[in-house]
């Protein structure tokens, strides 16, 4: 069995957020996906299987804890494969059917790499939370909240709280307590800190271990929840930045359009080809 390195929201290799992508999964198991995304300790693998057309895949994302419903990064990552697989030198449509959502991506060849944008759905807004709960969040990561904005968990897929900070609380920020409980109780995935004015953000995995380096499924709420606040107009494209601090800089690029579909896009560059040497029926 096959599988690809790929580097996505990166304008070179070795930036952005690292993935692997298994473009044909077919005969492996689950447990056999979280064993492989465990041994290759990426944030996060996606294994493709062939639907009925051409363009169609079925699409299952796995962190080194747990399966995801919905993610970004990988999304982009396995369309901009797809291309270099079967895409030819054209533009290129991609139909990713994931357990609970269905996500449509084009692509495009993009100087030695290439360009992959999808398109999110609208996002749903959830709670907006009150003062003493959003600066008890913010105290779990040892930082600052700013109180221009609100904290609210917006989702196109996961649901994130959006907790705004200020610049040093964000350069200061590091996951101190666990959340799980707390976001259960709002019905949120994740927390992702924003620096509202720089349009940067971090955000960690659930035990606040591994932060992660361009977060694509954050990247669209971020983008409504703009909206939203009258800091960016609809159908205008702009960018988010992440992955400073961890010395992987990352660049997305989303915008909301007039109906309210949430669009994020990036660029996307192979870094590697590999296979796996065991039979598949070792794999399971």
């Amino acid at each position: 069995m096959e599988y690809w390195q790929v580097d996505v929201f990166a304008e070179r290799v070795l930036a952005g957020n690292g993935l692997a992508v298994f473009p044909d999964c077919r005969g492996l198991s689950p447990a056999a996906m979280q064993e492989l995304t465990r041994e290759l300790k990426q944030f996060e693998s996606i294994f493709l299987a062939p639907l009925d057309t051409h363009n169609a895949f079925s699409a299952r994302v796995f962190t080194v804890e747990e399966e995801l419903p919905f993610a970004g990064h990988p999304i982009l990552g396995a369309a901009a494969l797809l291309h270099q697989l079967h895409g030819g030198r054209s533009d290129a449509e991609w139909l990713l059917q994931l357990p609970e959502k269905q996500v449509r991506i084009a692509t495009r060849r993009h100087g030695k790499g290439f360009y992959a944008e999808m398109d999110q759905g609208p996002a749903e807004f959830g709670q907006v939370l009150d003062d003493a709960a959003a600066d008890t969040f913010a105290a779990a990561f040892g930082s600052e909240r700013d109180r221009r904005y609100p904290a609210q968990v917006v989702s196109t897929g996961l649901p994130y709280l959006l907790l705004p900070v200020t610049a040093a609380g964000l350069a200061a920020a590091k996951q101190r307590d666990s959340l799980d409980e707390a976001l259960a109780g709002i019905g949120a995935a994740f927390v992702f800190l924003m620096d509202v004015d720089a349009r940067e953000g971090r955000t960690w995995d659930p035990l606040g271990v591994v932060e992660d380096i361009a977060t694509g499924s954050a990247a669209g709420p971020v983008a409504a929840w703009r909206v939203a606040q009258g800091l960016e107009r609809p159908g205008q494209p702009f960018a988010l930045a992440q992955g400073r601090f961890l010395g992987r800089p990352s660049r997305l690029d989303v915008c909301v359009a007039a109906a309210g579909n949430v669009l994020v896009g990036g660029e996307v560059q192979l870094l590697a080809h590999a296979r796996l040497l065991p039979p598949l029926a070792e794999l399971g």
